[in-house]
């Protein structure tokens, strides 16, 4: 279908947050012969994903391994309704090299222009960034979109490993550079149908859009115990963080068994979903570290868990151990940062637990 002079056919707009070349899709009548292919309408709207200046350090000068290295971004349409195609579900995948190609938005030269030709219809409209070069976890992602391009499951029931680009040189960067996102209805913020028709006109700057966030969650724990050795008050000479398990939810998770997230936590339901986040145990060996010490642990939501964090505290030279336990109040977000602080003076057995409210969220 041409462009040039015909603006009416170039359909609305779609909103996304990748930029694309164009896309040609096959359209053919179903195996019978009996229904005609759809009219095939050029789509266009704008994508955007996750920029480097995004990421963040967590102290002056020390730097977490944030970036960004993704290579590959599929994009899913689903249509739905009782005039879909023969084909209902759309995948393309696309390369960094050819997203950084597409036209730019002018206002937020962030922002890419996609254009599509696919069939006419109501199409609900995703996106995932990924690196291709993430070993088994990468195929594992295209195996997943491949299974739901040919009609196996909901979108809801894609998943991703907490162990995704495990034993990478550049892991924290791969892990979170994995971004997702779809379209969503401009008043409500809710993911919707879009209507992709030749009967309406829409102007560049008008366009609807996709925005992908990063997926990942960031859990910064910071704990210090050097408050129970200058505590005259108490007769406890050595205080000691052991170490700590970040527990994501699944049910008897194995040890160190980080498990999955999926890749679309917001459109889980609550009725039926179950808890896939495993659990991580992290050491402290040296003296110094037991006293106080800095980690982040990222992991991606399920939609589903509350997570927890239990601290190991030992106490005096018999290194007898006490369990306190840091509870979630609601489910992980994507893309939030949250802080986890701790100061040790001395035992308080009548209270080990501790809900963490959103008040411990330093943001998205």
């Amino acid at each position: 279908m041409g462009v040039a002079g015909n603006v009416r056919n170039m359909a609305k707009v779609l909103y996304a947050a990748v930029a694309v070349a164009a896309l040609l899709v096959a359209c053919s009548s179903d195996d019978e012969g009996g229904r005609p292919a759809p009219p095939v309408e050029t789509v266009r709207f704008y994508i955007s994903v996750p920029e480097a200046q995004g990421t963040r350090v967590g102290d002056p000068g020390q730097s977490t391994g944030e970036g960004v290295d993704w290579n590959a971004l599929a994009l899913m349409l689903e249509y739905t309704g009782t005039d879909v195609p023969a084909d209902p579900r759309i995948l393309k995948t696309f390369t960094k090299a050819e997203f950084d190609a597409m036209p730019r938005m002018v206002s937020d030269t962030a922002v890419r222009i996609l254009s599509l030709d696919v069939p006419e219809g109501r199409a609900y409209i995703y996106g995932v960034t990924y690196s291709s070069e993430a070993g088994d976890d990468a195929n594992a992602i295209k195996e997943a979109l491949s299974g739901w391009d040919a009609n196996n499951g909901g979108v809801s029931d894609l998943t991703i490993s907490n162990s995704y680009a495990s034993g990478d040189a550049n892991r924290v960067a791969k892990f979170l550079s994995v971004a997702t996102g779809y379209y969503r209805d401009a008043t409500t913020g809710k993911r919707a149908a879009y209507d992709i028709s030749g009967s309406a006109e829409s102007e560049v700057g008008q366009l609807p859009r996709v925005c992908l966030v990063r997926l990942a969650a960031k859990i910064d724990i910071q704990w210090d115990a050097q408050a129970a050795y200058d505590n005259t008050s108490h007769s406890y000479t050595q205080v000691d963080v052991t170490g700590f398990t970040f527990n994501g939810g699944a049910e008897n998770p194995q040890p160190d068994s980080t498990g999955c997230g999926r890749l679309f936590p917001d459109l889980v339901s609550d009725d039926d979903a179950a808890p896939l986040g495993g659990s991580t145990t992290f050491y402290n060996t040296t003296e110094i570290s037991r006293r106080n010490g800095r980690v982040y642990h990222y992991v991606f939501p399920d939609g589903a868990s509350k997570p927890t964090i239990k601290f190991k505290l030992a106490e005096g030279e018999d290194n007898v151990g006490t369990d306190y336990t840091f509870s979630f109040a609601d489910k992980l977000r994507q893309a939030t940062w949250y802080k986890v602080n701790t100061t040790i003076k001395g035992w308080n057995g009548s209270n080990n637990t501790i809900v963490l409210t959103p008040g411990n969220t330093l943001g998205n």
